[in-house]
């Protein structure tokens, strides 16, 4: 069968679905997911809202019946994939498949920490034993161990911690429950599944996994799907990437079976614990300093001090490995080897430079951290994407700038790939507004914010619908929060960090004209159907700020290497966010709404009409009475 027999005007879908609507951007879209399925190639896939990305990549893979990983952002969109999305394809489409789904190790309960936790002599007081009593019935009824089951569990980051394990503290096989394990549960129905649907921080361990030679997680597949691509490039970079934080060392070197090793063993004529003394010392005084530094700009002492660290923490694992003493736990022998290992190759600079690395130090009064990182982590997805013989199919929203893939194709290392632009089938233009206000100072000026929440403020009471003000920092949302908690308004406040962000979006809709406040989380992965969202003010374009250490050590390597940084990577960056934060405005053909753009920049600058071309094609308002009609006419 074809697929327009499953997705055409007349098809199995249309028969099957009431909510179903024909869309030839979906099919089209679904014939070149097949095609990249039937030939093993690697496909970018842009589909704006609306198309309906999830089924233009299920159908074609339940056709094909091919083993296929499924690798999202999110564990919400996990879920709906496996709860809801597969199961109804399969049904409709008659091709049954198995579904595993695989998350972290945080997400499932661990036998061995639940039973402390359990036995645990403590006073607990009158909520925190209701909450045992919740988890208590939970985990002796639960099939799965999956803590998103747990209510109690879902919004306590302390509980959590508390109920799961962690690789260095997972004992295996030598645990007393393994045979019980819920982890070692998942792991196996993966390898019985067809498809496998897991998260991006997930594949990227199974993937270091291989090739550190250790046996994986996930099973040989013929296609891996990539939803929300877009996140992988930053992803890349975080899991290529390793580190020691000053906690980690500190802790170490205090275990007190290793402080009376370092008074007794000696390397070269001295005492272990005299060797890392001094070279400590010399650690701690640079890394109490703010900022972050490259390799290239450490001292020579500081760099002694790192070898003689290394060095130090070698020998020490070197008699480990001959004699484990009494009292020193598995799980801190792991820790240390780990650190162990970060440390040399640290002290050992060419070998890292020799694999495209880069060292830093990041200083802080409240610690400091050693990192190791790829400077460019397309050179290592490249040789993932080439060792894996599999289909490769990277689909998100938003992976052009201005209809261009060039930007995403070069951050992954990727060459002669198929693309794919499939642009939203909703009706920007006669839908959605773009103001640009001229009358607001600049975003640096003093008296920014309080223009900016004036405007905002008499546009929110006018909208008949419910409002988002999306921020691109921290700083603005405090602000922000205090001065709209004082001002008169009509309709309920809502601002990130009051609840959980599924919990806030939940009353927002409950409670529509609502109002939202939220800083970066809240500009993707939000979906708000119909008048519950009609308005979005956006404070300034979202480029990422060079304080920011990650963003601070990319430009810098990107300098080192003859680059331009703001072309080659700020500006780009900042258009798929911007365009990310404006998709979150019509999430369905009956939606309408307005976007404000405070920043007078995407007027001003030159690139600034790099930003408006990315964006879809809307009416442009003069003034603020025009959004005010707009509004007032659909509401």
């Amino acid at each position: 069968m074809r697929i327009a027999d499953y997705m055409g005007p007349d098809g199995l879908l249309s028969v099957a679905l009431e909510d179903f609507q024909y869309r030839e951007s979906q099919c089209q879209l679904a014939n070149r997911v097949l095609e990249t399925l039937e030939t093993g190639s690697v496909l970018l896939a842009e589909a704006g809202p609306g198309v309906g990305k999830t089924y233009a990549y299920l159908v074609p893979l339940l056709i094909r019946g091919i083993r296929t990983v499924i690798s999202t952002g999110t564990i919400a969109l996990q879920d709906q994939l496996s709860e809801r999305d597969i199961p109804r394809i399969s049904r409709i489409t008659g091709h049954p498949v198995r579904i595993a789904v695989l998350k972290g190790r945080n997400n499932y309960l661990c036998l061995k920490r639940y039973e402390e936790m359990r036995w645990s002599t403590g006073e607990l007081d009158v909520c925190e034993q209701l909450r045992m009593d919740e988890i208590r019935r939970w985990a002796e009824t639960t099939a799965t161990g999956d803590l998103s089951e747990c209510a109690s569990v879902v919004d306590n980051t302390r509980e959590r911690t508390r109920l799961t394990s962690t690789v260095d503290s997972c004992e295996g096989r030598n645990c007393a429950f393994y045979e019980r394990c819920f982890l070692v549960e998942a792991r196996h129905r993966v390898n019985e599944a067809d498809l496998v649907i897991t998260n991006h921080h997930l594949l990227f361990s199974d993937w270091l996994l291989k090739q550190d030679g250790f046996s994986s997680l996930l099973p040989e597949v013929d296609a891996f799907i990539l939803d929300e691509a877009h996140l992988i490039p930053d992803l890349a970079i975080q899991m290529f990437s390793e580190s020691v934080s000053q906690s980690e060392l500190e802790t170490i070197l205090k275990n007190p079976v290793l402080t009376a090793l370092q008074d007794t063993l000696r390397l070269d004529g001295r005492t272990l614990g005299d060797r890392i003394g001094q070279a400590w010392s010399c650690l701690l005084q640079f890394g109490c300093r703010e900022g972050v530094s490259n390799h290239g700009d450490w001292p020579l002492d500081l760099r002694e001090s790192l070898s003689e660290i290394a060095d130090t923490l070698h020998a020490l694992i070197a008699f480990l490995d001959t004699d484990l003493p009494e009292g020193m736990k598995t799980e801190e022998r792991r820790v240390l080897a780990r650190i162990e290992n970060v440390m040399t190759r640290i002290a050992r600079r060419e070998s890292v430079e020799d694999t495209g690395e880069s060292m830093w130090l990041e200083g802080a009064p409240k610690g400091f951290s050693l990192l190791i990182e790829p400077r460019n982590p397309g050179v290592r997805l490249k040789q993932v994407f080439g060792q894996m013989n599999a289909a490769w199919i990277l689909m998100s929203a938003s992976l052009t700038v201005a209809g261009d893939f060039s930007y995403f194709r070069s951050r992954l290392g990727l060459e002669n790939v198929s693309e794919i632009r499939v642009p939203s089938p909703y009706d920007h233009l006669r839908q959605a507004m773009l103001f640009l206000p001229e009358g607001l100072p600049p975003v640096d000026a003093p008296d920014y914010l309080q223009a900016f929440f004036d405007l905002a403020l008499s546009l929110i009471e006018i909208n008949p619908g419910g409002t988002f003000l999306l921020f691109t920092s921290h700083r603005a949302l405090s602000v922000a929060r205090d001065w709209f908690g004082r001002a008169p308004l009509t309709r309920l406040l809502f601002c990130q960090g009051d609840a959980p962000k599924y919990r806030l979006l939940e009353r927002f809709r409950e409670e529509a004209p609502a109002i939202l406040l939220g800083s970066m989380s809240f500009w993707e992965g939000v979906d708000v159907k119909g008048p519950a969202l009609s308005l979005i003010l956006i404070d300034r374009l979202p480029f990422s700020s060079p304080a920011d250490p990650g963003v601070y050590r990319r430009i810098r390597t990107i300098r080192d290497e003859g680059g331009d940084p703001f072309p080659d990577y700020q500006l780009p960056k900042a258009i798929l966010t911007l365009r990310q934060g404006v998709g979150r405005l019509l999430r369905h053909e009956s939606d309408y709404g307005a976007v404000v753009i405070g920043d007078r920049r995407v007027r001003e600058r030159g690139y600034g009409s790099l930003f408006l071309n990315s964006l879809p094609p809307m009416q442009r308002a003069r003034d603020a009475m025009d959004v005010m009609t707009f509004l007032q006419s659909h509401g």
